[in-house]
């Protein structure tokens, strides 16, 4: 096989599966450990991959937010899964903060047998998911972002000092252990960041993909996080090293 033929099957594997390892190169392809790192550092060369430990995955689009109408479709099977997970760590009568997000809209669903709960959120889609509970609902005003369903902005900023937060359930873009938590768009980071510093307990719901990006906008350091719930299809040596930073981690 010539190499760009490898190289086409190996970002073809990459858009399938999120990330690759060395050994799973050598074994599709029938080649020594050898090429196997000289093709990768070629696409890392043109921009295509990222080299992580002992693989690679593709190189995240830094500034450039998947349509929402992708996201809701995309890995729908884990975020139930987190969602379900996330549900378990949320008591009747809580009251919690419940931020914007396709995977954290999955969270709502999955709340929806829980009683008493206060929810505060800034997603539209929270409210029209919850519209049929017996919850007390508490939406933040600011500017919407069409398309998204989510509200942010300078108001929001403004109106999230009047609230007290127990819990905060938050998603993101990207998550590594050098940088934390990042996002795609500014005003959105900066309420997730001031929810971030309100909250007494942050439980963050991310699948998999997620882990190895660092995208836009910076929200918080891991540190910040008190809990990470993500699904069983992370990479194992990702995993461990999360938890050898002491990272709370949970995977549904």
């Amino acid at each position: 096989m010539l190499p760009q033929e490898r190289y086409n099957k190996l970002i073809e594997y990459l858009q399938e599966h999120e990330i690759i390892k060395i050994d799973q190169i050598v074994s599709l392809f029938d080649i020594s450990i050898e090429t196997a790192r000289r093709d990768l550092n070629h696409l890392e060369k043109e921009g295509i991959i990222k080299k992580i430990y002992g693989g690679a995955t593709l190189m995240a689009p830094e500034a450039k937010e998947p349509a929402t109408s992708d996201r809701l479709s995309r890995n729908l099977a884990e975020k139930t899964e987190i969602a379900r997970k996330c549900a378990d760590f949320i008591k009747d009568g809580d009251s919690i903060l419940l931020e914007v997000g396709t995977t954290t809209l999955q969270v709502a669903k999955a709340l929806k047998e829980k009683r008493n709960l206060t929810v505060i959120t800034n997603s539209i889609h929270v409210v029209n998911e919850l519209m049929d509970t017996d919850f007390d609902i508490y939406v933040i005003g600011g500017k919407v972002r069409h398309g998204e369903g989510s509200v942010s902005g300078a108001l929001t900023m403004f109106e999230l000092e009047n609230f007290q937060i127990s819990k905060a359930i938050i998603g993101g873009g990207g998550l590594t252990l050098e940088r934390g938590l990042s996002d795609y768009n500014i005003e959105e980071a900066l309420v997730r960041k001031k929810v971030v510093e309100k909250a007494k307990e942050v439980i963050l719901v991310v699948d998999h993909s997620k882990f190895g990006r660092d995208v836009l906008a910076h929200i918080c350091p891991i540190t910040a996080i008190d809990l990470v719930i993500t699904d069983r299809n992370l990479n194992a040596e990702l995993a461990a090293e999360f938890e050898s930073a002491n990272v709370n981690l949970v995977l549904a």
